[in-house]
């Protein structure tokens, strides 16, 4: 891992996240990462667009990074996804990214399932577990 990689891990590793349903967790795992750049003076875009090629078919397909951020050069740009389950096209997704040059993370959180070990993309596997929305139980009468 690199430098720019351990302090967002430091960073996320004490996001407080217990509380929230999934979709929560990763709109504050989201939050705090835009956070964390901004304060490093850096740019900062969600959901930004990235390009795939696909060999098979030689078309390309489009693909959005949770997270893409703009640092200074010579400092190379950073693409991050995040996930709460394992999910092969993020990891295609940060494979091109890093090939194009950026610094790749996958923030991977919501099992004990580990993430991979990849030579051109750092983890950051958070100890988060998902937790859906609550959702009221139906009385018995409420059937009929």
């Amino acid at each position: 891992m690199t430098a720019v990689t351990d302090e967002l891990a430091t960073t996320l590793f004490a996001l407080d996240t217990r509380a929230l349903t999934t979709q929560a967790v990763t709109k504050s795992i989201t939050a705090e990462i835009v956070r964390w750049a901004l304060s490093c003076g850096w740019q900062v875009r969600t959901e930004a667009r990235v390009e795939l090629p696909l060999p098979a078919d030689g078309r390309r397909r489009v693909g959005f990074v949770d997270v893409l951020i703009r640092r200074a050069p010579p400092e190379a740009d950073v693409a991050i996804e995040i996930d709460s389950t394992d999910k092969p096209w993020s990891v295609a997704k940060l494979k091109h990214a890093a090939a194009a040059g950026m610094h790749a993370i996958w923030v991977r959180w919501g099992d004990e399932a580990w993430a991979g070990v990849y030579d051109e993309v750092d983890v950051i596997q958070l100890p988060q577990t998902r937790r859906s929305a609550h959702q009221p139980e139906a009385g018995q009468l409420s059937l009929w």
